[in-house]
């Protein structure tokens, strides 16, 4: 019977809404009337294909997400697997909680450990612990990264039907850094590497020649085949952005280049050349001061910011903007418009 009395005078609905195979549905009431009431509301529902299941409880853990959305996204973007490195490691330092237990909070207090430098470690009851009494904390930028990382976890899974709740880091905002410094090398300070480079590795100083040449970043020039250099340019593809690019070069550069292609690997040759000649350059700026070096200098000599754009590969002006300040006539007028200009 869909409603029985039990022994305690309460009235218990037991039936199936979606019919003899469907979900079961068991609820007690206090009063017939109350029971009678559920039992037509829910079959009525059943009746017309309205009917809402309970949903199921998550058991799942947040390494489980991590995995599923490498599975059916992430092993198909070109960083996927270093991507699935960085989460596991966030999900490790985190305990590896319970998705539904995974709060906004849970990230924020993650993020302000981080920041304080304890340890990639959580131990039961003891939280997070230090890795020593010199723990350096992790920067902004980079906690920045990981919450973009983690947050797209869920914004993917959400598009693909395999994660039915909101973002939990949906309203968690990014830190606020000071931008750091831009180093380019000067003219002399160009030839004094280049001539250590060419001491020391001929391929080194060819792939930092092609940098300085057309703004490209170390792997792409150092990945460079013979097919790519023809007609006066050199064709990079497989970019960070994924966008093939045309720049070109000299004839000399052109055909030095032909003769020398492909290159060994030579990142750690250029790291001792610039140790070696005592340029200092700020922390993640190791090659890239080269590309910064050919921007700038780019724009110092009177070259326009549109097609700086398009040879660095931006995927928007304002990536280039950066280096709008380098022209000539970039706010020129300030020294003769100034309070103290005519003292």
């Amino acid at each position: 019977m869909p409603i029985r009395k039990l022994e305690d005078g309460s009235y218990e609905v037991d039936c199936r809404p979606d019919g003899r195979y469907g979900v079961r549905v068991r609820r007690i009431f206090r009063t017939k009337n109350e029971a009678l009431n559920y039992r037509n509301r829910v079959m009525g529902e059943g009746a017309r294909g309205a009917f809402e299941k309970a949903p199921k409880h998550d058991t799942r853990k947040l390494q489980d997400l991590v995995d599923r959305w490498f599975e059916v996204h992430g092993k198909s973007l070109k960083t996927g697997t270093q991507r699935l490195a960085s989460l596991t490691n966030m999900v490790k330092r985190m305990g590896n909680p319970k998705v539904v237990e995974f709060t906004a909070s849970t990230f924020a207090q993650y993020r302000a450990d981080r920041a304080a430098g304890l340890h990639s470690r959580k131990t039961p009851g003891k939280g997070f612990v230090k890795e020593g009494e010199e723990a350096k904390g992790v920067g902004a930028n980079m906690l920045n990264h990981e919450l973009a990382y983690l947050s797209a976890v869920f914004n993917e899974l959400k598009r693909l039907d395999e994660w039915a709740k909101d973002n939990p880091l949906a309203n968690v905002r990014k830190l606020k850094f000071d931008e750091a410094e831009m180093v380019y090398l000067l003219p002399d300070q160009i030839q004094e590497l280049l001539k250590d480079l060419k001491a020391r590795n001929s391929d080194a100083a060819l792939i930092a020649e092609v940098c300085l040449a057309t703004g490209a970043r170390w792997g792409e020039a150092e990945a460079l085949q013979a097919h790519q250099v023809r007609h006066g340019l050199v064709h990079f593809s497989k970019t960070k952005s994924s966008k093939n690019r045309s720049v070109p070069i000299c004839k000399n550069l052109g055909k030095r280049l032909s003769s020398s292609l492909p290159f060994t690997s030579a990142y750690n040759t250029f790291r001792r050349s610039v140790e070696s000649v005592g340029i200092e350059l700020p922390d993640g700026q190791m090659t890239h001061v080269l590309r910064h070096t050919f921007a700038s200098h780019y724009m110092m000599n009177g070259g326009d910011i549109l097609t700086l754009q398009r040879v660095l590969g931006h995927a928007t002006l304002a990536m280039t903007q950066k280096y709008a300040h380098f022209s000539p006539g970039h706010m020129a007028e300030v020294v003769n418009l100034n309070p103290l200009a005519n003292k």
